[in-house]
């Protein structure tokens, strides 16, 4: 009996990276949050929850190539929105076990996280810190989100994890502007070292100094996380994100940046958070979900 002749829609799935994602033995993670109650109580606007589906749909449709090709993925949804608006804290600690359990059960794996707003940073890092008594964050953003403020939300990840973290930790923040970063939010941490280079100090020596000092904090007991809050990138690169940035960082220096990153003498298997993405405000074309969705490809 003849086999039957596959359709053109079944013949191109089979060569896109959409066929990649299964159950065998998975080499990368994709971990969606798909919500962004933390965005909208820092008074941004809402839309977040939808980027981890919308960067996957436009990643699923790239084609293979020979990178990708011994490679398997799978995603999984850790966010719960009834919960975030029932109770907010409760909800992280939720999602922070939901992403430990799937890391124990798919140890060595690279993970790509995609949120929703920047405050899923915390459960990520949270689900890590019972694995790692050292974690190093570079976080590529306009905002350091530090802030102060009594309540969580998209802007007070880091300092909540610092203030609860029994380890050592440190965050290197790259591209910060002044007008998006009050005294107090850029006030020093209680717990956890910080250090800031300004969009307008990114040259190249600036940047080789503070790789140098990454490099000489890390060992191989040290988790060290690539978070990017999409709205450190170029508006008109990137304009579907939660605050557009009218003075971002091109396409080309994340791609140097993340060179850097997996450079580094890493024990563990790379680790990248996307954040802020809103394709609510993205073009017609879906240019913001192509450059991100791009931008994994290529580097990830």
């Amino acid at each position: 009996m003849t086999k039957p002749e596959i359709t053109q829609s079944q013949k191109r799935f089979q060569e896109s990276v959409g066929a990649l994602f299964n159950e065998n033995r998975p080499t990368s993670l994709f971990i969606k949050s798909s919500t962004d109650m933390g965005v909208v109580r820092n008074g941004g606007r809402n839309g977040a929850r939808f980027a981890p589906q919308s960067f996957l749909s436009t990643f699923k449709k790239f084609s293979q190539d020979l990178n990708l090709k011994e490679q398997s993925f799978l995603e999984f949804e850790v966010g719960d929105e009834a919960h975030e608006k029932q109770n907010f804290h409760e909800a992280q600690l939720a999602e922070s076990a939901r992403i430990e359990k799937i890391l124990k059960n798919h140890p060595g794996s690279k993970v790509c996280h995609i949120g929703g707003g920047h405050d899923h940073i915390y459960p990520l890092l949270r689900a890590y810190s019972h694995q790692f008594k050292k974690i190093v964050v570079l976080n590529i953003d306009a905002h350091a989100d530090t802030r102060t403020d009594s309540e969580f939300h998209s802007g007070t990840p880091f300092r909540q994890f610092s203030e609860e973290f029994s380890g050592e930790f440190h965050i290197f923040q790259i591209g910060l502007h002044p007008f998006a970063n009050s005294f107090s939010t850029l006030s020093p941490l209680n717990k956890g070292k910080s250090v800031e280079l300004f969009k307008k100090d990114m040259t190249t020596e600036n940047l080789n100094q503070l790789f140098k000092k990454v490099s000489e904090v890390i060992d191989e007991k040290t988790l060290v996380v690539f978070s990017l809050d999409a709205d450190a990138l170029n508006g008109f690169e990137v304009p579907g994100v939660s605050a557009v940035n009218p003075d971002g960082i091109s396409r080309t220096e994340l791609l140097d940046l993340w060179k850097r990153y997996v450079g580094l003498k890493l024990s563990h298997s790379p680790v990248l958070g996307i954040y802020e993405l809103n394709p609510l405000y993205d073009s017609l074309a879906a240019i913001s979900m192509r450059n991100m969705a791009s931008f994994v490809f290529e580097g990830f």
